[in-house]
């Protein structure tokens, strides 16, 4: 837990008047003013202001910014960080290959829990990246006929075995292809085995059982 203050005051000769009633905020670099987390003068009028504790998240680089000038706020032209150093401090292509020993990133370089999701940006993490298989209903057993596909009007779900172990439930995305109303019925886990079972409903128009299931896990 961590606490930031700072002192506002104005010269007069070799006297320092404090600067009370200012807002003071502290900014990310590239948000706006309003977001800052705002600090509190205290005691009133004495020029002096801090922020409540902050508390990981929080933790990090910020600028700070007051509305002096600007009633909608702006950057003092000071900075600090709170806590810790997180990456909104490190300039762009600050740190190169060669400031790393072997010049990679391993994980036996790095702590445990450093980087989270929203350490990343959007799209860094390719589909290539992550646990995935795609099935489509030849490869469902119906719970009746035991066929492959399934056969509406004999089976009322339709049960797949994922191939790849997972540690976890996966999310699965039913894609349907026929003309039928067809649902993800019930998914179980046995230890590492997965098994889905795809619904088969009201068939409409349909004659034959088509659909797909996608699985992704990270």
């Amino acid at each position: 837990m961590y606490r930031f203050a700072i002192s506002y005051y104005i010269m007069n000769g070799v006297t320092r008047i404090p600067l009370s009633g200012v807002t003071i905020r502290l900014v990310r670099p590239g948000d706006i003013f309003v977001n800052g987390v705002k600090l509190t003068e205290t005691p009133t009028g004495s020029g002096y202001y801090e922020t409540e504790v902050l508390t990981e998240p929080n933790w990090g680089f910020y600028e700070v910014w007051d509305d002096k000038v600007n009633p909608n706020g702006a950057f003092s032209g000071k900075t600090c960080t709170v806590g810790k150093l997180d990456a909104r401090g490190i300039k762009d292509s600050a740190i190169y290959s060669n400031h790393i020993l072997n010049e990679a990133i391993t994980p036996d370089k790095l702590a445990d829990d450093c980087i989270e999701p929203r350490h990343i940006k959007d799209s860094t993490i390719s589909l290539s990246s992550l646990i995935h298989e795609l099935q489509d209903e030849t490869r469902g057993v119906g719970e009746s006929s035991t066929h492959s596909p399934a056969i509406f009007d004999v089976d009322k779900f339709a049960d797949h075995k994922l191939e790849k172990d997972y540690e976890e439930i996966p999310y699965i995305i039913l894609s349907t292809q026929c003309d039928a109303h067809l649902f993800i019925k019930d998914i179980k886990q046995d230890g590492t085995q997965i098994t889905v079972s795809v619904g088969l409903g009201q068939r409409f128009q349909a004659q034959d059982v088509k659909y797909t299931i996608l699985a992704i896990s990270n």
